[in-house]
């Protein structure tokens, strides 16, 4: 998608990013390549600058599965952080908060504890270099046996790196399947050893009661991974914003994954009238051939966001950031100042 120019320069920050759906297809071959992988070559469009893919399921397990296989290495992570966080910086953002999925690694032997180093080293790299700062949200996948995702829990609580600020659980949505996390959110919270913010996917796939369960988790969740599915229900939208609980919005995404049809269909903006706070999101732009930039600008033209009310996400995104004080402080500073 094209881009203003004068929506690239307005300051924008991410909280919903999965780093390995930040993978271009030129990234995915130059790995390939490194790695002495053979990739499918249906994965790719003719021209080879987009992936390919049958419908969304497709796009997120099969393609996204060949994608993540080139990934192998520390120095793999590295890169592909470095790329997404310079491509971000370029298009105006100060803030990303990056999801590390834990056990990501084990189909390729790759520890953890590596991911996470490769991905801190280029966080430090890309803010020396283009002023960007970024943080990581360490997640457990839920679409797996109950046993795996304990064993999940017990790695992210044995380590806890200064640049994981908040614990995520993602994954395949499913009814009911919540509460049964309480424990080990307890375990992480009890053990990591120093303060976690607290987020989950819910109400995208799966409908308000999805949400409802989150916020009966404890402590209640300061933000939402999507969460669009609230606008079902009246009362969860007024509870949403009377209890400031974020939602991280990926429009594209849920277009692409058949939650809406087309933008129009999409509450973004009813959400944001009815005082729900919300920021905007890329979710897996290297898969979906979409930029932080591109959502910006489709709030812009889809949902009539102003340049105040785009500002306002940024604001909204830096203030439910899990990093420190005073580094939140000093993104805030960086935005600016609009006449009352």
């Amino acid at each position: 998608m094209a881009v203003d120019p004068g929506i690239l320069t307005i300051p924008k920050a991410e909280l919903h990013i999965h780093i390995e759906g930040t993978v271009t297809p030129d990234m995915a071959r130059r790995l390939a390549l490194k790695n002495n992988i053979v990739l499918d070559p249906a994965i790719f469009s003719a021209d080879g600058m987009r992936y390919q893919w049958r419908d969304f399921y497709h796009l997120v397990t099969d393609v996204y599965n060949e994608v993540a296989r080139t990934i192998r290495t520390a120095h793999d992570y590295e890169d592909i952080t470095y790329d997404y966080l310079t491509r971000c910086a370029a298009e105006g953002s100060l803030y990303e908060e990056l999801i590390i999925w834990c056990s990501q690694g084990d189909a390729v032997g790759l520890p953890y504890t590596e991911m996470v180093a490769g991905m801190a080293a280029a966080v430090d790299r890309a803010e020396a270099e283009c002023g960007i700062v970024a943080r990581m949200n360490t997640a457990m996948v839920r679409h797996q046996p109950f046993e795996a995702v304990a064993r999940e829990a017990k790695i992210i609580a044995a380590h806890p790196h200064p640049y994981i600020v908040g614990l995520d659980l993602a994954g395949g949505e499913r009814l009911g399947d919540i509460p049964q996390y309480q424990p080990l959110f307890d375990g992480i919270f009890s053990r990591f050893g120093r303060p976690l913010g607290m987020r989950l996917h819910a109400g995208e796939a799966a409908g308000p009661e999805n949400i409802r369960a989150a916020l009966a988790l404890h402590p209640v969740p300061a933000r939402i991974g999507h969460g669009v599915r609230c606008i079902e229900d009246e009362s969860l939208v007024q509870e949403l914003a009377a209890r400031k609980v974020v939602l991280e919005v990926c429009p594209t995404s849920n277009v692409l994954a058949g939650i809406y049809n087309v933008y129009a269909e999409h509450p973004l903006r009813r959400l944001y009238d009815a005082g729900v706070r919300v920021c905007l999101n890329s979710d897996d732009p290297g898969l979906f051939g979409c930029s932080l930039a591109g959502e910006y600008q489709v709030a812009h033209d889809h949902f009539s966001f102003t340049a105040v009310e785009l500002v306002q996400a940024t604001r909204t995104a830096l203030e439910a950031s899990f990093c420190d004080e005073t580094t939140r402080w000093r993104l805030l500073g960086r935005l600016p100042v609009f006449p009352a």
